[in-house]
């Protein structure tokens, strides 16, 4: 991590790594009250878990086909982390990578299928529906609590969400999904949506920025078609 002066004072400046391969995607629903709370959800007492398939995978700069099985295509934007084995995060001075991305849900659809109960996959698993920025910062796990994200919609900033708001923070998620399944090198977590999803429609741009101290690190970018 390199360090800069800048009027005055110390502002970090974290190295950037690309993207590594992907090898199990892992996501976190309703890890924000006020994102509960404007869809009408119960808060959960433990993490609420989904997963979606790589070819679900689009890097930032895409272009997103509308899903055609679906008439309300939402943008969820997320901090996202890249994972390894839990007791790493443990460790003294344990860094972690971290980046932003795009979590494409079938509003429509996953309304009807809550009604059911049944699973969210035709809602969460189509094309495009997990957009991820192509750099990730390293960063200290005891600096996670200066992370917020943005999410920009054709230059309008639409949400944005503080680390510190998570109900879940990274430590208790990767303990608990550690207790699931063997978390491998290169898995990749989505930790939840701040307030203010919406719709987007064809011809739409959505940016999603990763903030340190409300300094832009890292961006995510892609265009519905």
């Amino acid at each position: 991590m390199i360090e800069k002066e800048e009027q005055g004072g110390v502002v970090a400046k974290f190295d950037n790594v690309p993207c590594p391969t992907v090898q199990n995607l892992y996501f976190i629903g309703r890890n924000y009250v006020e994102h509960i709370e404007e869809l009408g959800n119960e808060r959960p007492t433990e993490p609420l878990i989904f997963t979606k398939s790589l070819s679900c995978v689009a890097m930032s700069g895409a272009k997103i086909p509308y899903p055609g099985h679906s008439h309300s295509l939402h943008f969820e934007g997320e901090m996202v982390f890249v994972l390894r084995e839990h007791e790493d995060f443990k460790k003294d001075n344990a860094m972690i990578l971290a980046g932003c991305g795009i979590d494409f849900t079938a509003r429509d659809i996953q309304s009807d299928l809550k009604k059911r109960g049944w699973p969210w996959f035709t809602a969460k698993c189509f094309r495009g529906s997990a957009v991820l920025s192509s750099k990730f910062i390293s960063i200290p796990m005891d600096s996670l609590p200066r992370l917020a994200v943005e999410t920009w919609i054709n230059g309008e900033k639409r949400q944005h969400g503080l680390y510190t708001k998570k109900l879940f923070p990274v430590p208790i998620l990767t303990e608990y999904l550690s207790k699931l399944v063997d978390i491998g090198e290169n898995d990749v977590l989505f930790t939840g949506t701040p307030a203010g999803v919406g719709e987007v429609a064809p011809g739409d741009n959505i940016e999603v920025r990763l903030l340190v101290d409300d300094e832009v690190q890292i961006q995510v970018q892609c265009e519905v078609e």
